[in-house]
């Protein structure tokens, strides 16, 4: 045989005994006792503590926002896929909120070839500008209801109950005579139900509001709705006495204007109008929305960074702007 296939043989067979060797001192007992794996493995991962808890964890101290997300469409994204691992939590300190939602949020719902088209999907840049995604989404439950359908109801029976219960307050045609009570004149029927049901269910409170909707059929709240919907909003007055800076409003108010519109009428009949609407309502409002005393998770997201300056400056544009076209 040739030499060099000698020293071939002889290498490999070097080799051989080298590896047998090494495996003997290098390979765990246990590997492949159950698998291609070490078997000593599974009793010490087992014995470790989970990292995540889960969201039933979650539910003890966040009742209310677990409440809400398990009733949503977001309840197949686990709580601790946004706010990180809970696992010392809270001893250690409060979990992270995302800042920057427009980072997080694309990760799922950028468009992409690739994704089902039942995943909702936007281009961001031409789907809300600069604007972070809690401006317009509630993060536990982020799908906004689409156009409301359209409100039906007997106005004259609307007025007939307006006049009896809600004139002194908002006004015998829904212009308010009170800088700090809204006018409805002309405010969207579908947001009136929408806020007159959560003043009558307590998902909303007010000392004054909760009563009266409580003692209101939900016929009537549809026909109350109707019959201001159909009142003209012109000549308001709302900006009598308004301190804020209109020009200052106008730039604050570009954060706003994907919900309410550039001007303070949104194109969603289920959120409020704001065009028009009495100056000293809006920051009394905005303040509660700001302080927790309204609640909503969208608005209570976008107004916290705002100053009480901020909030007289967007009073004083909104309601220096022209409401919505007069109704016959």
């Amino acid at each position: 045989m040739p030499k060099h296939i000698t020293r071939l043989l002889a290498l490999v067979g070097a080799g051989l005994v080298f590896a047998l060797v090494a495996r003997y001192f290098v390979v765990p007992d246990s590997f492949y006792r159950f698998g291609h794996f070490r078997a000593d493995s599974v009793p010490e991962i087992a014995a470790k503590e989970p990292v995540f808890q889960g969201a039933a964890y979650c539910e003890g101290c966040h009742s209310e926002r677990h409440a809400e997300w398990s009733a949503n469409n977001h309840k197949s994204v686990a709580c601790e896929t946004c706010h990180g691992a809970a696992k010392g939590h809270p001893d250690n300190g409060k979990l992270p909120v995302p800042a920057d939602t427009v980072a997080l949020c694309t990760l799922c719902h950028e468009a992409m070839p690739g994704r089902p088209q039942t995943q909702p999907q936007v281009v961001v840049a031409q789907h809300a500008a600069d604007q972070q995604c809690k401006a317009c989404h509630n993060p536990h439950a982020p799908k906004i209801a689409a156009v409301a359908a359209k409100v039906t109801g007997d106005a004259a029976i609307g007025r007939k109950l307006a006049d009896a219960e809600c004139a002194s307050c908002h006004g015998a045609r829904g212009i308010s005579p009170n800088d700090t009570w809204p006018s409805l004149a002309g405010q969207n029927a579908a947001y009136l139900v929408r806020i007159m049901s959560a003043y009558k269910s307590g998902a909303q409170e007010d000392v004054i509001m909760t009563p009266l909707a409580k003692a209101i059929s939900d016929e009537d709240i549809r026909n109350l709705a109707v019959y201001y919907a159909g009142l003209s909003c012109a000549d308001q007055g709302a900006a009598a006495g308004v301190r804020g800076d209109v020009e200052a409003g106008k730039a604050l108010a570009k954060n706003c204007a994907a919900c309410h519109g550039e001007t303070g009428i949104g194109s969603n009949p289920a959120w409020p109008n704001f065009a028009g609407q009495k100056a000293g309502y809006l920051v009394n409002v905005l303040k509660a929305f700001r302080g927790g005393l309204r609640k909503d998770p969208t608005m209570a997201s976008v107004v916290r960074g705002l100053s009480d300056a901020d909030i007289n400056n967007l009073a004083a544009y909104y309601a220096s702007q022209r409401c919505q076209p007069t109704k016959k």
